[in-house]
């Protein structure tokens, strides 16, 4: 099982794997953020690490498509890649408005999950987005409480339906936020992975200089797995599982 996340895909027609216009097939290109190419870095990356019987994590950040029909170009995209494929919302997602909607267009041996739960490889996949955290940079009681707490309840869903279903699995969260940072050492996100005995929590969202501070490794029980695609070197990694 392997992991990538923040794509950040942007097509603006049908393309293949290969033989992509930078300048007439894209709309919102990564370069000025040092990503040349990114696209191909992926691909290569990907076809030399992962086979068809495998499964991909993807948490988030995916295509900066602003409407689903948009987004079908960079899903297709991946599709074209080896291996099953578990999507879960990062929150530059802004075609995702409704979920039923993006597992109707998503093509066959995609998955995508938000505040509920899958089963890959014989693990039970756990997502939702995740959220700033109080105290981080930023924070605003006024407008971010509400949705903190929302993607709290969502991620407890998910994993209350997964212990349900599935007691005897062990457990894996995919956000796109990071659940603690340096300035937020524990969080509700946090409190509620432990709570449910998560093993290993996915995230991605932190780019650039913000890798320094990452909180990976095992933290307060639970496993923190940084899977940004910049991070990564543009190339999926094994999940720790």
């Amino acid at each position: 099982m392997f992991a990538i996340s923040d794509l950040h895909l942007s097509f603006n027609k049908p393309v293949g794997l290969t033989g992509i216009d930078h300048e007439q097939d894209i709309d919102k290109p990564m370069d000025v953020f040092g990503w040349d190419f990114h696209y191909d870095r992926v691909r290569d990356a990907w076809l030399e690490t992962v086979s068809e019987e495998d499964t991909v994590l993807i948490p988030g950040d995916i295509s900066w498509a602003l409407r689903l029909e948009q987004a079908r170009y960079d899903f297709d995209w991946i599709n074209a890649l080896p291996g099953r494929k578990i999507l879960s919302p990062g929150n530059h997602c802004y075609y995702a408005q409704s979920k039923k909607k993006v597992r109707h267009m998503l093509p066959e041996g995609m998955e995508w999950i938000d505040a509920d739960c899958t089963i890959a490889e014989g693990y039970v996949i756990a997502g939702t987005r995740g959220w700033n955290l109080p105290g981080e940079p930023g924070w605003d009681e006024s407008s971010d409480r509400r949705i903190y707490d929302r993607q709290v309840g969502r991620l407890e869903m998910a994993l209350s339906t997964a212990a349900k279903q599935y007691p005897e699995k062990e457990r894996i969260v995919m956000l796109h936020y990071p659940p603690a940072t340096p300035k937020v050492s524990n969080s509700d996100f946090m409190r509620v992975m432990q709570e449910y005995e998560v093993k290993t929590c996915l995230y991605g969202h932190l780019h650039g200089r913000s890798h320094r501070d990452a909180f990976v490794g095992d933290y307060e029980g639970v496993h923190l797995q940084l899977v940004s695609c910049d991070y990564l070197d543009f190339k999926p990694v094994p999940v720790h599982v």
